[in-house]
């Protein structure tokens, strides 16, 4: 779907425009601020620096000829010292230090105090009048001398803290309007988790953003129809399970019904053994079939029914079962195991596991030629228990080892002459993986048969 456009601008566009902002208002706040200062200064409010000096001049006259020195009539903001001519001291408001400094300030006629400020002298007929002074702004107002700093630093600092404002107050602006042109996005990302995938794609006017919705509404109407052929095909695979299940129900019937009608017969020893083993088949066939049936709904993903189960007794089953399916093939079965200790135990389903193991092991008689071998190993290591399924067969192609446990796969090359459903790989390794443990295909590199590793954890 084609999104529609409209005016558009680019997020350089918007960040131009954020930079300029700021400039801008902050150049026009300095100078709306130094305008009220400059008011102050013309109604009198704040003092000028130099103000001192130009009254210090009006009263130099005063100063300097009046017959009795009179400090009143010196500007608010100094302080002086009355000194003789021998330079003893008459008069004075200033501190010690700042007399012993104004005295050699007059002695070596350095006009500048550094730290203490500056300096005027006023030669009288009976004496020395020395005054100090700064020369910065300010408040007519005393009061607004003592708790507020100088009028330059209170310019200085509304500068600053107006652009500090106009900064923040931009910034916000700014974010939440980026915060509005991402919406359309963060929709769009919320309805892709949660594969709501039929929503209309909405538009920003940032061109960026734009380009990614225009990503993320290709990508919703790519998986889209992913979604679809993956249900589609789901829908197949239960087709075939359920016409499966349908099928085998024939063949097992009569199975069952001629087991049934020979055990009727008189058999000797070892054909009532052989019949037995063959009607717990058809039974665990049966079993099997009316889980197959149940896979439509569940595909394995059904509550574990766990429980402790001693490794031994369930090795020596599985051991079992291999030789009665060996023996239509006259396959020697070799159990390579370590002696399993009674006491260890496994929290395991035992029927699953029963089923998986055997659908390995089914397999693995399927491949082995006639008149072959079939190995299986097991021990325990570290807390696991480890069974390993060997055929003499031709062995997983480069095909199977990839995708053998993948539902009704029937592709290998190198086994292809077998009629199979392609689920005994896929449920066994299902049922491991519901117990946490692994399921893993390989070749033997001596014997180049199947080889099927099985991990669990005790």
């Amino acid at each position: 779907m084609a999104l529609i456009k409209k005016g558009e601008y680019s997020l350089r566009t918007l960040l131009l425009t954020y930079v300029a902002s700021l400039t801008v208002l902050s150049v026009i706040s300095s100078l709306l601020i130094l305008y009220l200062f400059t008011l102050g200064y013309r109604f009198g409010l704040v003092i000028p620096a130099n103000q001192v000096e130009s009254d210090l001049h009006a009263v130099r006259n005063d100063i300097e000829t009046s017959k009795v020195f009179n400090p009143d009539i010196l500007p608010e903001g100094t302080s002086y010292v009355f000194l003789t001519r021998e330079f003893k001291l008459k008069k004075s408001n200033m501190p010690v230090n700042l007399q012993e400094e104004s005295l050699l300030n007059y002695q070596f006629k350095n006009a500048h105090g550094g730290k203490y400020g500056y300096f005027q002298s006023f030669e009288r007929s009976d004496g020395i009048v020395i005054v100090n002074y700064q020369l910065s702004p300010r408040y007519r107002n005393e009061w607004l001398n003592q708790h507020f700093p100088n009028a330059n630093l209170m310019m200085i600092g509304s500068m600053m803290m107006s652009v500090l404002l106009i900064f923040v107050v931009l910034t916000l602006f700014y974010a939440n309007k980026l915060r509005q042109q991402l919406r359309p996005i963060l929709k769009a990302t919320e309805k892709i988790a949660e594969q709501d995938l039929d929503f209309q794609t909405s538009q920003s006017t940032i061109k960026e953003f734009n380009q990614v919705l225009s990503g993320l509404d290709h990508m919703r109407l790519a998986l889209r129809e992913s979604l679809m052929e993956n249900w589609k095909a789901e829908q197949d695979k239960q087709n075939q399970i359920s016409a499966l299940t349908h099928d085998l129900k024939t063949p097992l019937t009569v199975a069952r019904g001629n087991a049934e009608l020979l055990a009727m017969t008189p058999l000797d020893e070892e054909q009532t053994d052989l019949l037995e083993h063959f009607q717990k088949g058809i039974e665990q066939v049966d079993s099997y079939v009316q889980e197959l049936s149940k896979l439509n709904k569940t595909s394995l993903k059904k509550a574990l029914t766990l429980g402790e189960v001693e490794v031994k007794d369930f090795v020596e089953d599985i051991y079992d079962q291999t030789l009665s399916l060996a023996q239509t093939k006259q396959i020697k079965v070799i159990c390579a195991k370590k002696e399993i200790e009674n006491e260890i135990m496994g929290n395991w389903d035992r029927p699953l596991l029963n089923r998986a193991f055997m659908n390995i092991v089914s397999n693995g008689v399927e491949y082995t030629p006639s008149g072959s071998q079939l190995t299986l190993s097991t021990k325990i290591e570290s807390d696991e228990f480890k069974f390993i399924c060997l055929d003499s067969g031709p062995g997983f192609s480069l095909e199977s080892l990839e995708k053998a446990t993948q539902l009704f796969y029937q592709e290998d090359k190198s086994r292809q002459n077998r009629n199979h459903s392609g689920l005994g790989l896929t449920i066994a390794n299902d049922i491991v993986r519901l117990h946490h443990g692994s399921l893993t295909l390989s070749n033997d590199n001596t014997r180049g048969g199947a080889k099927v590793t099985i991990i669990l954890p005790l």
